[in-house]
């Protein structure tokens, strides 16, 4: 049975502008942790629950905290360490387009690229995707305590 949700519209804030699609794993990322912003932004629990009450709900405010600080500081600041070494990246690759021979296709044909930029890019691209993995596990796992 669906549920109308009057009242608690969720508006996924940081969809790509520039595109009609995104990828369902992307959607899944970014509505659980707009979740997460909503429920501490909006709900404020830290004037509704005693969060100093025990250690279960002081351990629950500390990683409800961490979750909400990846998101809002730490996340932003990885991807945009990530674009950096991208463009520098792009930016170090020669290459030609050559037409195959008997076919109706062309090529791109790598004539240079500046590895240690590369590797650096992929280091952190999937640092980054890994890290992304791990806090979304981590914010399904105390989603029981999303309640104010």
């Amino acid at each position: 049975m669906e549920l109308p949700m009057k009242g608690n519209t969720l508006v996924l804030k940081d969809l790509p502008a520039d595109s009609k699609w995104c990828d369902k794993d992307r959607v899944m990322l970014l509505a659980c942790f707009q979740l997460l912003v909503n429920f501490v932004e909006k709900e404020k629990p830290q004037n509704i629950v005693d969060f100093k009450h025990d250690r279960n709900q002081r351990a629950q405010w500390k990683e409800i905290q961490a979750l909400y600080k990846y998101w809002k500081k730490d996340r932003p600041a990885e991807d945009k360490h990530i674009g950096e070494a991208r463009l520098k990246w792009s930016k170090s690759i020669k290459s030609r387009r050559e037409t195959i021979p008997g076919e109706n296709l062309v090529t791109e044909v790598l004539i240079q690229e500046d590895r240690k930029a590369r590797n650096h890019f992929w280091k952190w691209e999937d640092r980054f995707e890994k890290r992304e993995e791990e806090m979304l596990q981590r914010l399904i796992g105390i989603r029981q305590h999303l309640w104010c």
